[in-house]
């Protein structure tokens, strides 16, 4: 199955063939007309169908080794998948159920990334030589998506393996309509970017992918014929080595990773339904932290615009990161940039005033869709995707919620964020703040 995907030509994609049209920029990029009326009121959106009736796999299913606490769950040991420990970490903290919200009318099951109302569009698939297992966190188990005697049992020592994502848009379509696609590519993007940084915590060797025609070739054996689509995949490498303690310094991995992520990633936290944070000054740390997780994410084609409120130690002011360094724009306050940036549909829908930082990830598209055409948009989400769970989890690790919020006037947040005009767009706008007191409360899940 691998040796297929790894000779695999790169697919070329159409507009008329894509799952992601030409007219997804202006239509939920550029603009929310995507999204149906329906939305404010929690109805189905006209003419979709009920996804909760999606069936679970019906292939043999392998239960899991309990999550660890930790991440590495055992210093010292072999850093591979034929460890029942790393397999069930891996899968656990990159698209595991880690919360449980009992509040009567709320959202009760929370993963390790962020989904927009807990929709849940994206797919886990481990992919080796001789069979695929589709991860179902809600057991915390593998099912074998196919019927041989190798889905039967657990992948084998050394074996080269896939991690490959993929998305059922009828799950978001349901609430968003048409805008779901865009959901769901972001949500995409940050699994890539959670079973990245789980994988470096890990020991593993890891290398997140998009090229198209590798993905196809993962995907040709299992993957139903409608209804799912192939976003991105991680390649994993062979036992290579030993895991150290969880602050040993890394060679070869993401050089920020925080001592306690597991614990991190289980209070990863979106905020209440609407983000309105405590007015207080974010930890000092924040932004040198943010700084580091920027700098070593999988992808390095983006820039990153900081505008910073309240943070200990540091003035209000613009910061950008890219080419791996963030320096300071301007000193001053944000406020009048991010409340014109976040005016949609004649409101803002973020309370900015109490916000601690805010982050813009822009993209090249003019660039890419030259390049890559129709499928730029799943690329580029991609990117900006994983960008965007590195600093929800830098965020949790100093206490504080972010709030993926595609809220936003693209087109005024490139012009008054300095961007290339008709070149860099932005895909993400992620609030950081300090989450109010409330009624609600969430449980930690234990397998």
């Amino acid at each position: 199955m691998t040796g297929t995907a790894s000779t695999a030509r790169p697919a070329e994609v159409t507009a008329s063939d894509s799952p992601f049209p030409m007219a997804l920029w202006s239509e939920a990029v550029c603009s929310r007309r995507a999204i149906p009326d329906t939305l404010a009121s929690g109805a189905p959106a006209p003419g979709t169908t009920d996804p909760d009736q999606d069936p679970l796999p019906a292939g043999p299913r392998l239960p899991l080794a309990p999550p660890p606490l930790r991440l590495p769950p055992a210093p010292g040991s072999p850093a591979g998948l034929a460890d029942p420990a790393v397999l069930a970490a891996l899968l656990h903290y990159s698209y595991g159920l880690l919360q449980h919200d009992p509040t009567p009318g709320g959202r009760p099951l929370h993963r390790a990334v962020a989904s927009a109302r807990c929709r849940y569009p994206s797919e886990l698939t481990l992919v080796t030589p001789e069979a695929a297992y589709r991860f179902d966190a809600l057991h915390h188990q593998l099912v074998g998506l196919d019927g041989s005697s190798a889905a039967r049992r657990p992948p084998a020592p050394g074996s080269s393996a896939f991690l490959v994502i993929t998305s059922r848009f009828a799950r978001t379509a349901r609430l968003y309509g048409d805008y779901a696609p865009r959901l769901c590519a972001q949500e995409a993007g940050m699994l890539l970017g959670a079973v990245h940084l789980v994988a470096a915590a890990l020991g593993l060797r890891a290398r997140p992918g998009a090229d198209l025609g590798t993905l196809l070739g993962l995907c040709a054996d299992w993957l139903p014929g409608t209804g799912e689509h192939p976003m991105a995949y991680v390649e994993l490498g062979s036992e290579s080595r030993s895991v150290g303690g969880p602050a040993t310094p890394r060679t070869d991995g993401p050089a920020w990773l925080p001592p306690d992520l597991a614990s991190v990633l289980r209070a990863r936290h979106s905020g209440a339904a609407i983000f309105d944070p405590d007015p207080v000054p974010a930890p000092a740390q924040l932004l040198p932290d943010l700084g580091a997780a920027l700098a070593d994410a999988p992808f390095d084609d983006f820039s990153c615009h900081l505008l910073v409120g309240r943070v200990t130690g540091t003035e209000p002011g613009h910061h950008v990161h890219n080419g791996g360094r963030t320096r300071l724009v301007y000193d001053g306050d944000p406020l009048p940039l991010l409340e014109q940036i976040g005016q949609t549909e004649g409101r803002v829908s973020v309370n900015f005033r109490a916000t601690a930082c805010t982050a813009y990830i822009a993209v090249r598209r003019g660039e890419a869709v030259a390049k890559y055409g129709a499928d730029a948009f799943r690329r580029l989400h991609l990117t900006a995707g994983a960008v965007a769970h590195r600093i929800c989890v830098v965020a949790a690790r100093h206490g504080l919620c972010a709030r993926v919020h595609n809220g936003y006037d693209a087109a005024r947040a490139a012009h008054l964020l300095g961007l290339s005009p008709d070149e860099e767009t932005v895909l993400f706008q992620v609030a950081l703040g300090t989450a109010r007191p409330s009624a609600s409360f969430r449980v930690p899940v234990v397998f």
